[in-house]
């Protein structure tokens, strides 16, 4: 997709208002090293959809890579965490209709014996009581 924008169409800048500074920086560098060192849960989001929405597959596959060493650190009592995984999945699969995050999700939090009863408890206490 790149480089058709740049090679065939002779475009030599891409708008990409839709994506964060930081994770247009994290992609570009990645994009000229071939590793994605800059990584974080803040950009995570943006450079995954970048990823997809350019058709680079290595950085795909490096973000679902990612994705796994966060799903094999949750823990039992760490909502927080568990809720960021959750909701990363789901975004995948709404917007990029990715079910293989929300399959990580789940076969992690059946893992753990209270995990799922644990998110579950305060997802719809916590969570579906502000709305």
């Amino acid at each position: 997709v790149i480089k058709n924008l740049t090679t065939d169409l002779l475009q030599s800048t891409i708008e990409v208002p839709d994506f964060s500074k930081d994770a247009v920086q994290c992609f570009l560098e990645a994009s000229y090293s071939g590793k994605i060192k800059k990584i974080s849960n803040s950009n995570f989001r943006d450079v995954n959809k970048m990823g997809h929405v350019f058709d680079v597959s290595w950085i795909v596959d490096e973000c679902y890579r990612y994705f796994q060493s966060l799903i094999e650190a949750v823990k039992i009592n760490n909502y927080k965490s568990q809720l960021w995984v959750f909701e990363e999945a789901m975004f995948m699969f709404i917007k990029l209709k990715k079910k293989n995050f929300v399959d990580l999700v789940i076969k992690k939090f059946t893992s753990l014996a209270s995990c799922s009863k644990n998110f579950l408890t305060n997802f719809l206490y916590i969570d579906l009581s502000y709305q």
